[in-house]
């Protein structure tokens, strides 16, 4: 078995009433379809995204070179409002206003400085290409180029973005009639426009699925938990047996047996934001055959800062698999700071970098003759995280890093897809940066990983062909800290007391269970 994903026509015309022909219906005159309901876009787009927990705003886009395509769908038949933004904020943003009126659709170029009415740009960069309304609402297609070299449009890279949006019932006569959206028709949602994984891609016919939850590839997250559920891992377990299968257990406990403890591989790395990942046409991760995983670990990781006691949660993860045989066979490394109490964050700190080396000697010893190819990773940190680099060094020389978000956001933590397959070979070396923005913590933050009030600064690639090597992490060393790991705990525990809050808990499945 391979897995492969972790996962309206209308006639416009005449009218007949009673025999005799009347007047057609006008397209603004139909009632909107139920909420929730999936829009169909106008044309075939690579990604898509439901911004609005209700499903009143859905964007589609497509890149094709130095430009983007977007396509909004929004349930209503007044004026649209999408838009870039550096805060999550209505303002300062790039944004774009458009509306359908009297079958004659409108788009306006424009940014906004505060709270009032967006002021249009005197360079038009955001060209548009078609806009109607349905009995969804209505329909903007528009694009532009990644970087219009407008200094009042954001330059569109792999960083995340934070997309704004808002709508309206009403359309208006003009950008400067625009009425208030009010606080119920706007939001902001965290995106990847150039790396984010694709949503054309068609699953087989003959593809199972298997859910691993707890305690009994696409998050299955519990609606009434999702503010518990902080992020999930799936490992295999070699050293598993058989009598093992079912066995669930707080992790790194002082008595987890050791056997769990080589659970390392990751096929599946799920966090805050992240939505269903398809893998390559000819990558999967193989089940079911000699040399392939049996067991798997769901490792679950739950925030409960408050301490609530009445949760009971069976949130996992769904794997989709094909009995067709791929290519290659996917793995999984993680690479960056290993998670000990040792390594720790200031206070008041604006802008602190932590790093963690994956050495030339390690790759040499655990990489394949012929390299391996890396076709995405998972960048993850915790409420501090401002930034995260994953760097690449070939000889003493770096290349163009593997992956750079300068605006990560702890909410939207979803796999990126590499542009191009990355080429890595025996005696390179990895380096994950993580910048740390701790200018509102009055004590230190420890980078252990246990609690979302500590921290982490890890990268789990995604790669082909599978070998042995599933870790590859740093250690901290101080100066001023005892390098005896005893002593270094306590003078470190002294200074971070009072962090927790967080439950990590573990179960073992057989795949097929």
């Amino acid at each position: 078995m391979y897995l492969l994903s972790i996962f309206l026509t209308f006639l416009l015309g005449l009218h007949y009433s009673n025999g005799r022909i009347v007047d057609p219906i006008h397209p603004t005159q139909w009632p909107l379809v139920p909420s929730h309901t999936k829009p169909i876009p106008t044309a075939a787009f690579q990604h898509e995204f439901q911004l609005d927990s209700d499903g009143n705003f859905w964007l589609f886009w497509n890149v094709s070179g130095t430009n983007i395509t977007f396509e909004t769908h929004v349930r209503t038949r007044g004026y649209v409002g999408f838009g870039l933004s550096s805060n999550g904020k209505m303002f300062p943003s790039d944004v774009v206003v458009g509306w359908v009126k009297d079958g004659t659709a409108v788009l306006k170029d424009c940014h906004t400085t505060g709270h009032f009415t967006p002021e249009v740009d005197t360079s038009q960069d955001w060209h548009l290409i078609s806009g109607f309304e349905n009995d969804f609402g209505t329909v903007l297609t528009f694009s532009r180029k990644l970087d219009t070299c407008d200094g009042n449009d954001t330059i569109i890279t792999d960083d995340t973005v934070k997309a704004i949006y808002s709508y309206h019932p009403d359309d208006p006569d003009s950008v400067q009639g625009m009425q208030w959206h009010g606080v119920k028709r706007r939001g902001a949602q965290s995106l990847m426009f150039l790396s984010s994984t694709k949503s054309d891609v068609t699953i087989p016919a003959n593809n199972i699925h298997i859910d691993l939850v707890s305690p009994n590839y696409e998050p299955v997250i519990q609606k009434e938990n999702i503010d518990y559920v902080h992020h999930i891992v799936v490992t295999t377990c070699p050293e598993v047996t058989e009598a093992d299968v079912g066995t669930s257990f707080e992790c790194y406990s002082r008595g987890t047996p050791r056997r769990f403890q080589t659970c390392s591989e990751v096929v599946v790395a799920w966090a805050v934001g992240g939505v269903a990942f398809n893998m390559p046409e000819h990558v999967g991760f193989a089940f079911g055959e000699a040399d392939s995983p049996k067991y798997l670990r769901l490792e679950m990781h739950y925030n409960n800062p408050t301490m609530k006691s009445d949760i009971v949660d069976s949130s996992g993860i769904r794997l989709v698999l094909t009995p067709d045989t791929r290519q290659f066979d996917a793995a999984g490394m993680s690479i960056g700071v290993n998670v000990d109490p040792t390594h720790f964050i200031p206070p008041y700190q604006k802008a602190f970098l932590s790093t963690g080396y994956c050495s030339p000697e390690c790759t040499e010893k655990g990489l394949p003759e012929n390299g391996i190819k890396i076709f995405g990773l998972l960048q993850h940190a915790h409420l501090l995280g401002a930034g995260i680099i994953t760097r690449h060094i070939r000889n003493g020389t770096e290349l163009s890093p593997i992956a750079e978000d300068d605006h990560y956001d702890f909410n939207y933590q979803d796999i990126r897809v590499l542009k191009e397959e990355r080429e890595v070979k025996r005696g390179d070396s990895f380096i994950v940066e993580c910048t740390y923005d701790s200018s509102r913590r009055n004590k230190p933050t420890i980078v252990r990983g246990l609690s979302t009030q500590e921290e982490m600064c890890v990268s789990f690639l995604y790669y082909y062909p599978r070998t042995s090597m599933s870790l590859c992490l740093g250690l901290p060393v101080y100066d001023q800290i005892s390098k005896d790991p005893s002593k270094a705990v306590t003078q470190l525990t002294n200074l971070t007391a009072g962090i927790g809050g967080m439950i990590i808990s573990a179960h073992v499945s057989r795949l097929g269970e």
